[in-house]
């Protein structure tokens, strides 16, 4: 499962235990605007960061998509 906050953190947990596997800050507030998909035999999943609104207390960056995946032949990003 992949989600993130207004605080800018990324995670990734197992969806059946819910034990984090991965977690890192993106370097802006997340609203949403998280999908994965698959380019050259390997997972990705991108990632808008940047949300910022009145009422949240964000931190005001220029909005971005960050892409996330496992490099296919050495299984790090």
């Amino acid at each position: 499962m992949f989600f993130g906050d207004v605080g800018g953190n990324f995670y990734v947990l197992d969806a059946a235990s819910g034990e984090k596997l991965w977690g890192q800050g993106l370097g802006g507030g997340i609203g949403g605007g998280v999908i994965t998909y698959t380019a050259n035999g390997a997972q990705k999943v991108a990632v808008a960061a940047g949300f910022t609104h009145p009422v949240w207390p964000t931190k005001i960056v220029t909005a971005k998509i960050v892409v996330l995946g496992l490099d296919s032949a050495s299984g790090s990003q």
